[in-house]
């Protein structure tokens, strides 16, 4: 069976086969993981919060870590995977925190995300100045635009890479006509060749992120 070849592999590579939709080994990087989400849970206290519910945020963490792993780069997923597990912990103690005080009252834009932090007087962790409505949407718009761009960048030249992210940094026709010495009706085919394939890949990964996280919500239930 599936299962028995899938426990003799490193956990990156387990990762390969869970982003393609493989449900064992899926279940088998969460069984490896179950120790440190309880430990990370053990991290935060809020008292209008129950302890089951932060443990099963820090699993929604680790089913970020799964789904945004990039394979290509050889790196640790350890580190990934603590990283998202608390900051969805995080997150959801800062979205509790919100609606039990509400503390927060002016929205705060997708780029201009601050992450200071502190404690309040229950001695809860959480985030200072964050995107408004923060719980239902935390991070995914930005990690599917990381995961998106890096699709992106292996379908264009370099130039054209180039010439959509001065786009997206608000660099007019003008500045990158005369930076990249483009015309700039080319300066604008390019940017519309890009926008194209942006919004295909991040369609495509946004869908499938859904999908991911409704099976896996399903699992934990």
């Amino acid at each position: 069976m599936i299962i028995y070849k899938l426990r003799k592999m490193r956990t990156e590579e387990l990762i390969e086969y869970a982003q393609t939709g493989t449900q064992e080994a899926i279940e088998l990087i969460v069984e490896r993981y179950h120790d440190m989400v309880y430990k990370l849970s053990q991290q935060y206290y809020g008292s209008w919060a129950e302890k089951s519910d932060i443990i099963q945020n820090g699993y929604v963490g680790l089913l970020k870590a799964i789904f945004y792993y990039d394979c290509d780069k050889k790196s640790n997923f350890n580190t990934f995977a603590w990283m998202n597990i608390n900051s969805e912990m995080k997150s959801f103690l800062t979205y509790l925190n919100r609606k039990k005080n509400k503390m927060l009252s002016e929205s705060i834009s997708f780029e201009e995300v601050l992450h200071e932090t502190q404690e309040d007087e229950e001695g809860t962790y959480f985030i200072t100045k964050e995107k408004q409505d923060i719980y239902e949407n935390p991070y995914d718009d930005r990690m599917i635009i990381d995961k998106t761009m890096n699709a992106l960048k292996k379908e264009v030249t370099d130039l054209e890479y180039r010439v959509f992210e001065m786009f997206l940094q608000k660099f007019t026709y003008d500045d990158i006509s005369k930076q990249e010495t483009m015309k700039k009706k080319k300066v604008d085919n390019t940017i519309q060749k890009c926008k194209k394939i942006f919004k295909n890949h991040f369609e495509k990964y946004q869908a499938e992120f859904r999908y991911f996280q409704e099976w896996f919500l399903g699992r934990m239930n």
